[in-house]
């Protein structure tokens, strides 16, 4: 069964963890090259970016995506092993735990262009490891 998912565009800056989710479950994403999403989805290996508006670009991955099944198989394992747990619910939830714990210490919280993730990790000495999916640290705004 080939399934896939559409993220409209009036969820871009809304749906960053319904995004990750499907990507653990293997399921390729279209969606538009807009906010936050293409940190997630490196564009013709877990999904497929398009401009907003591109209803064509859309149609055509979708066909692809449809007809092609090694492809679809590739991207799928692609997807379900590249996804960052950093954006996930649990990395979510996890940094959300963090600030309130720095918060009860009495600590302020200075990232100075540091991710939440990094600090949370130098916290507990849980140091990511080699070749663990994380999201691009280069992207400047």
């Amino acid at each position: 069964m080939i399934i896939y998912y559409l993220l409209p565009l009036y969820l871009a800056t809304k749906a960053i963890c319904p995004l990750c989710e499907v990507q653990h479950a293997g399921i390729p994403v279209i969606a538009c090259h807009t906010g936050g999403i293409p940190l997630q989805i490196e564009d013709r290996k877990s999904g497929y970016l398009t401009h907003p508006g591109d209803t064509t670009a859309v149609a055509k991955h979708l066909y692809n995506l449809y007809n092609d099944i090694p492809l679809y198989h590739k991207m799928s394992k692609y997807a379900r092993t590249r996804i960052s747990d950093e954006v996930s619910t649990v990395g979510n939830a996890a940094a959300w735990l963090y600030l309130t714990v720095m918060y009860h210490r009495g600590k302020k919280i200075k990232p100075d262009g540091v991710w939440l993730n990094n600090l949370l990790r130098e916290e507990t000495d849980e140091q990511y490891v080699a070749g663990e999916p994380r999201l691009p640290r280069d992207i400047k705004c």
